[in-house]
């Protein structure tokens, strides 16, 4: 079911700009129903400490790190809601309206990964500048802008669903919708950096392009390995994009890249 909610802003030129906030409405065979939508600014501290709690603690590379069962510092809710401002996060709510699920969206460009770094460099040394890092490494070594000849990428940053509601198909719902809004918002291609099995899985699923990988074992910084815990299944970071397909009612074809180069050794 979709329930369409439509909300006036009004200037003071009198100008009036119509949002459209498409609500999803979905019930499984249990009866559990959940709904979904974009996450708004009187929701963004609520996304982030939802995300506090079901992404940091249970994200296969802080796991994999050995800092499960410790609690985020500061600089984690920074960059979640940082993420979460970007506005264009989904979210799963409940019949009581509480957040059961949450992907986090953002639009990337080419020189991300030295903001990244630039992030890692703030934080003392350990675990988490170490986790900083990994993820400026993901992000600049595939060289996705190059090899796919684009300025910018809508990524999948951040994906959590809660314990209780697992195993209904939210994290799929919330992954479809996402590249729904990227597709409708005119990007041409769509990233996702699986650190989770079970999300690799679903975008096999559906088709996308497994681009690049390495398993955690492999990965190593000033000579050392950084990851000492890594627990099965969850022992490779995947990247997968996909090209977003254009709307033909309102946005002009895109021309695919032909050059295309091979992926890093």
């Amino acid at each position: 079911m979709t329930l369409a909610i439509m909300l006036f802003l009004q200037d003071t030129t009198r100008n009036v700009i119509i949002f459209y906030c498409n609500i999803q409405k979905y019930e499984n065979s249990d009866g559990k129903a959940y709904t979904t939508r974009l996450a708004l600014p009187p929701d963004y501290e609520n996304v982030t400490d939802f995300m506090l709690e079901s992404y940091y603690k249970y994200e296969p590379v802080f796991i994999n790190m050995g800092m499960q069962g410790s609690e985020p510092s500061e600089i984690w809710r920074t960059i979640l809601y940082r993420q979460v401002k970007r506005g264009l996060s989904i979210i799963a709510e409940n019949r009581e309206n509480c957040i059961i699920g949450a992907a986090l969206n953002c639009i990337t460009i080419e020189n991300d990964a030295e903001h990244i770094y630039e992030l890692a460099r703030c934080c003392a040394c350990g675990p988490d500048r170490d986790v900083i890092e990994f993820f400026g490494y993901v992000a600049e070594t595939p060289r996705i802008f190059e090899r796919y000849c684009v300025d910018v990428v809508f990524q999948q940053a951040s994906l959590a669903v809660s314990h209780d509601f697992q195993g209904l198909g939210i994290a799929k719902r919330l992954i479809q919708e996402s590249w729904l809004l990227a597709r409708d918002c005119g990007y041409r291609l769509f990233r996702w950096n699986c650190n989770n099995s079970y999300c690799a899985r679903i975008a096999m699923g559906f088709g996308w392009t497994m681009t690049w990988c390495i398993p955690f074992s492999q990965y190593v910084r000033n000579g050392q390995v950084v990851f000492k815990h890594i627990q099965e299944p969850h022992t490779v970071c995947q990247v997968f994009v996909d090209y977003l397909r254009y709307c033909k009612t309102y946005c002009l074809p895109y021309k695919h890249c032909k050059t295309l180069t091979s992926p890093p050794v």
